[in-house]
């Protein structure tokens, strides 16, 4: 059906389109306003999926709606969504047509050939013939007064109420013979070939169509907010408005032309009505648009004003276009100028505008006239003195002349001009002519020359502006930094005081005194009170290029850069420098809004204007930018804020009615976006994830939040935006987000592990308090047998020398006196002699036995090994078990005391093996192994079992006294037996840690 409407119209198109038709028009109605709107083109190019754009509808969060033939499109600004068969379910077909927005918030999509798509809290279900649609053709969608939808299909209506589908009482006719069409007034106006019908509290009344319109679902009809009804009528070229029961025709001779497609009210109570091309009726006459005022379409099929005052436009076969009002204007060669490339820009005393480019041009009662002369060329700075002469510098050369007469000046100049540039002239109030060149700054007073350099104490030789404050100073900005000169001398500041940047383009001073100084490459600096405060893009500025500033009269910086012209409030930039705020705000202005190259020239003088009437004049490399800073809009909606995704591990998950982070699951990235079409690009956000971030986080212009992990717990996530002109939508949006622990971080889970680790430290304690009892217990029994032993072997020792020493000592006394009784005796004297001496030797041994004991004397004499050898052999020598013994040299390794342990350990081992192994075979080994000494002795006799050998070591000091004297040395001890197979005692004692193996 579609395509069959759109080759009728463009029958007409065709017919209507005669060459005399279009001389007419274009005689009689120039486009005069063409330059006050500004369009902008979305096709595929851009991401809408198919150009034919036949409804649009912003709904009610602030998105922007699309009917394609691929599809629907949703906007925000930046992004489309698309919305298709392929990617979601309960969409039947993609060639939608029209779009409707109900009182619930659901939004109603018809379709070509698929029915009706309705889409609501995400999901899109779809009405066919199935479900009891009359045609699966959807013609329209409205909504009544009482609630109902009513659906136009092409073969007839149909309601939708309460969740269902209801037949239409009374005439309910195919598109093509009977349309009703629902105002914004709430009025029914219906409609047949012949008559219209008004329906309006309850009454209605009828009127005879002032043409006939068979096939009328090609009518175009609309009624604005003082309740005319404008319509497009089938088979004529017309455009006609009723009011009060009377039709008024609008045709050729009105301005209009073409077959109407769509109508539109702005907010300003302008109509625009589109056919062929796009039209606006203002004050009793229409403003056509077409391809050259950069409008893309030639088969309008709807138009629509958003919340924030953008028109847009869809068109059969050329996508979307965006109209707004244009406040910025470029003039280039089109306009009469000799070159694009503008660098100077000067007005002087009568109002004329002088443009330097490769010649000099001035602009005059809104035309360009160009000097006659065939100098100046390559201009490069302009002056105006107080007698009304133009000062003209150039590449090589320097002007004076008045009214479009020059005087060459450059052989009186006292730097060679020749390769010389010539970029800023300033009239001093002294009356003197300052001139910055590449070389210097030059004074011309009295008709005498001064050239000053960087050997005065000038900051730089390359000058590029010159600037008189209002106390008289002179300050200079060089590409070597900023100078102040008071007369008599320079006093110069660089980046090492505080400025921004060496490179100065731009100086101005404000109401308050202070002085701002732009720099190329490093941003803007406000000078006061003897410090500098410094601005750059990381603080907020659009750019870190400031070629001129300029105040408009509502407290705003004009600031001009590569990347485009921007604006800052002055007030915010005092309040970042008394850090009463940590950013300002920019806003940006570049091609989108009218300027044919966003990159703007500097370093010349002037670098840009505010003439007289207001306007701002800045110099860019594709003409001259006029702004009318009154037109400016300002736009006072906060946009609206919307969550519209996350993804967990870079997966999409549901939003409602919270974002659920299972255990295991890492990353969540959430995504917003803010609801602006005026500039959306610089949409600014702030989030904050309430319970992990104190403040909020700046994001600038990102509409996506990402963690890469969050510890488990709840928390909401908000996030509010700012529309270019810094007004900011507070409330945003907020999503809650669960992060669920794993099991071992749950309450439940806390609390049993709190639990059991109290039990365990109970248990462990009380094991603990055991154990040292019992090592308590033990070592007061080892003292006690230590002691025992102790006073045992007192006694042993005083029984040998009692019984032994004491008993030779009496025999020798008695066999002395027994001689001295009779010494006359010489025979008796001798016999008992002998005996002493007898006596004597024996007591000797039982001394050096009882000393052995004690100390064996071979450890000092002979030394550990031989001293082990011996005691071995001895103990061999004395026993029928068979010894063998392997033992490495250990002299020196050990201290004494360590000595007479390894001693004992062995001497210990050997009498156990000798009084209750029952033996045949015994080993002794002691062997060097690196780092350590191993000490083991091995026999075949009858062995125990591991408890007797704990109960044995309990009980006795025997082998209590080897694992005590092993834990000395540092050593570990332990006993390998098991019953008829033997013992083995094994003591290992490491080396590392001793000084030179000594300690």
């Amino acid at each position: 059906m579609l395509q069959e409407c759109e080759t009728f119209v463009a029958h007409i198109r065709r017919a209507n389109k005669s060459a005399l038709a279009m001389v007419w028009f274009a005689l009689m109605f120039p486009s005069v306003s063409s330059a006050q709107y500004r369009f902008d083109v979305w096709t595929t190019d851009n991401g809408l999926p198919q150009n034919s754009v036949y409804s649009i509808l912003q709904t009610r969060d602030g998105y922007l709606w699309f009917t394609t033939f691929d599809g629907l499109a949703r906007y925000d600004g930046v992004r489309f969504a698309i919305f298709n068969k392929a990617n979601s379910a309960g969409i039947n077909s993609n060639r939608f047509t029209t779009l409707f927005e109900s009182s619930d918030g659901a939004l109603w999509a018809g379709t070509e050939d698929g029915g009706v798509t309705r889409y609501k809290d995400g999901k899109f279900t779809t009405l066919t013939t199935q479900d009891g649609l009359p045609h699966n053709a959807v013609y329209s969608i409205q909504g009544e007064a009482d609630g109902r939808i009513l659906i136009t299909t092409f073969s007839r209506m149909i309601y939708w109420q309460n969740g269902a589908l209801t037949p239409v009482e009374g005439r309910n006719e195919s598109v093509t013979g009977y349309q009703v069409y629902i105002g914004r007034s709430g009025t029914r106006w219906m409609f047949d070939s012949n008559r219209l019908y008004e329906h309006r509290a309850g009454v209605t009344r009828s009127y005879l169509l002032p043409v006939r319109t068979p096939g009328i679902s090609f009518l175009c009809r609309y009624e604005d907010s003082g309740g005319n009804l404008w319509l497009g009528l089938f088979r004529d070229e017309a455009l006609y408005r009723f009011r009060d029961g009377k039709f008024t025709r609008y045709s050729e001779k009105d301005g209009w032309l073409g077959v109407p497609a769509a109508i539109c009210e702005d907010r300003q109570g302008n109509l625009w009505v589109g056919s062929d091309r796009l039209f606006l009726y203002r004050d009793g006459r229409f403003i056509s648009f077409a391809e050259k005022e950069g409008f893309s379409g030639l088969s309008i099929k709807t138009i629509l004003e958003d919340n924030e005052g953008n028109l847009w436009i869809g068109t059969g076969e050329r996508g979307v276009n965006r109209a707004t009002r244009q406040f910025i204007t470029t003039f280039t060669r089109q306009h009469g100028m000799d070159s694009d490339n503008v660098y100077p820009i000067l007005e002087d005393s009568r109002g004329d505008v002088w443009i330097g480019s490769d010649t000099l041009s001035r602009l005059r009662n809104d035309s360009f006239e160009k000097s006659a002369a065939r100098w100046p060329r390559y201009v490069q700075s302009l002056c105006e003195d107080r007698e009304g002469r133009l000062w003209v510098g150039t590449v090589g050369g320097l002007y004076r002349g008045r009214d479009g007469q020059f005087t060459d000046l450059s052989s009186s100049f006292p730097v060679p001009l020749t390769f010389d540039y010539i970029f800023a002239i300033h009239q001093s109030r002294d009356g003197a002519m300052w001139f910055g060149a590449s070389t210097g700054l030059v004074r011309l007073k009295d008709d005498r020359f001064t050239v000053f350099t960087e050997k005065d104490g000038l900051a730089g030789n390359d000058v590029k502006v010159i600037f008189e404050d209002r106390r008289g100073a002179l300050w200079i900005g060089t590409y070597g930094g900023l100078s102040r000169f008071d007369g008599d001398r320079f006093t110069s500041y660089t980046v090492r005081d505080g400025l921004a940047s060496n490179r100065v383009r731009a100086l101005f001073e404000d109401k308050d005194s202070a002085l701002w100084i732009g720099t190329y490459d490093g941003g803007l600096s406000r000078f006061r009170d003897g410090r500098f405060v410094n601005y750059t893009s990381r603080d907020g500025l659009f750019s870190d290029g400031v070629f001129q500033i300029i105040e408009d009269g509502r407290g705003n910086f004009w600031m001009s850069s590569n990347q485009g012209i921007y604006r800052v409030s002055r007030d915010q930039l005092n309040q970042f420098a008394e850090g009463k705020i940590k950013a300002v705000t920019s806003t940006a202005y570049g091609k989108r809004d009218g300027m044919v190259s966003s990159e703007c020239n500097g370093g010349r003088q002037p670098a840009g204007i505010k003439t007289r009437d207001g306007r701002l004049w800045f110099p860019t490399q594709q003409g001259v930018v006029v702004i009318d800073t009154a037109a400016v809009p300002f736009n006072p909606n906060p946009p609206p804020v919307v969550i519209e995704a996350a993804l967990i591990d870079r997966k999409a998950v549901a939003l409602s009615p919270s974002v659920r982070v299972e255990p295991g699951r890492g990353s969540l990235e959430i995504q917003y976006t803010g609801l602006s079409f005026v500039k959306p690009e610089q949409v600014r956000f702030k989030h904050k994830l309430e319970g992990l971030d104190e403040q909020w986080i700046d994001a600038g212009t990102r509409r996506y939040a990402y963690y890469s992990y969050l510890p488990p717990g709840n928390y909401i996530f908000k996030v509010i935006a700012a529309n270019s002109d810094d007004v900011w939508n507070a409330e945003g949006a907020q999503i809650a987000i669960i992060v669920v622990p794993p099991f071992y971080r749950t309450w439940w889970f806390i609390t049993a592990t709190a639990l059991a680790a109290v039990i365990l430290a109970v248990a462990a304690y009380k094991m603990r308090v055991g154990q040292l009892r019992r090592a308590h217990a033990q070592q007061e029994a080892f003292s006690r047998e230590l002691i025992q032993s102790q006073e045992n072997e007192r006694q042993r020792i005083a029984a040998e020398l009692h019984d032994s020493l004491g008993q030779n000592l009496l025999v020798i006394k008695n066999r002395a006196l027994m001689g001295l009784s009779q010494p006359q005796d010489r025979e008796t004297v001798l016999a008992q002699m002998e005996e002493i001496s007898s006596t004597v030797s024996e007591t000797i041994e039982e001394v050096r036995g009882i000393a052995h004991n004690l100390r064996p004397s071979h450890l000092d004499r002979l030394g550990l090994t031989q001293a082990l050898e011996s005691m071995v052999e001895a103990v061999a020598a004395s026993s029928s078990i068979r010894f063998s013994a392997e033992i490495d040299s250990i002299d020196g390794v050990f201290s004494k005391e360590a000595e007479i342990n390894i001693y004992r350990i062995i001497q210990e081992c050997l009498n156990n093996i000798v009084k209750h192994s029952s033996a045949t075979r015994a080993e002794v080994a002691v062997r060097r192994m690196g780092e350590s000494v191993h000490l083991v002795v091995r026999d075949d006799g009858r062995g125990f079992a591991s408890d007797e050998a704990t109960h044995r070591a309990g009980r006795g000091m025997g082998l209590r006294g080897m694992s005590e004297r092993a834990r000395m040395l540092g050593g570990t001890y332990q006993i390998q037996s098991a019953p008829g197979q033997g013992a083995t005692v094994v003591v290992k004692i490491d080396l590392r840690g001793r000084d030179n193996g000594k300690k």
